[in-house]
This record gives structure tokens, C-alpha cells and sequence, in this order.
């Protein structure tokens, strides 16, 4: 598992698993709330997919989340290639 290196967000833990299966994304989990994958190459609509968890991710949440994907999306895209295909 590596850590998402290009941005932090308080708050949020965001990770890649290695091995991991495409689309390409990263995990996004908010402690005791929620667990969600980010498809970051995606669109914004399409780019959050619902892991898990009890509770209920907010708009604002949902919202940062996808913006700060779309602003590092060839950083993660790299870090991508790194921690999960030079894992395999």
C-alpha cells in the first residue's frame, strides 16, 4: 500500500493499494465515515464510487476531493505507474 504523495487533505487518507486493478484510482477514506475509490481520469460525475462505511460523505467533501484529483491528475497518474504497476 503507498500513500498518495502529491497532495494531502486533513482529514481524508488516500492511498493506492499495489497490485491494484484498473480503471486506475486511489482510495479515499474518512475515518469511522466513509470509504470511496477515485477514478480520477474519469469526469467529475463519474469520478467518486462507493466503497463502504456508515457514514454519509458531504457535498463540500465530494467536491474538494474531485478537484484536488483533477489538479494532480498526471502527478497521480505517475505515482500510479509507480506504486501499483512497478509493484505487479
Amino acid at each position: 500500500m503507498g500513500k498518495v504523495d502529491c497532495f494531502y487533505i486533513e482529514g481524508i487518507d488516500c492511498w493506492f493499494y499495489s497490485q491494484e486493478h484498473e480503471p486506475v484510482h486511489f482510495h479515499a477514506k474518512k475515518s469511522g465515515e466513509w470509504e470511496v475509490k477515485v477514478n480520477f481520469l474519469e469526469q467529475k460525475e463519474r469520478m467518486i464510487e462507493w466503497v463502504g462505511g456508515s457514514g454519509r460523505m458531504s457535498r463540500a467533501q465530494r467536491k474538494l476531493l474531485c478537484e484536488t484529483a483533477e489538479q494532480y491528475r498526471e502527478i497521480l497518474l505517475k505515482e500510479w505507474e509507480k506504486k501499483v504497476l512497478c509493484d505487479a
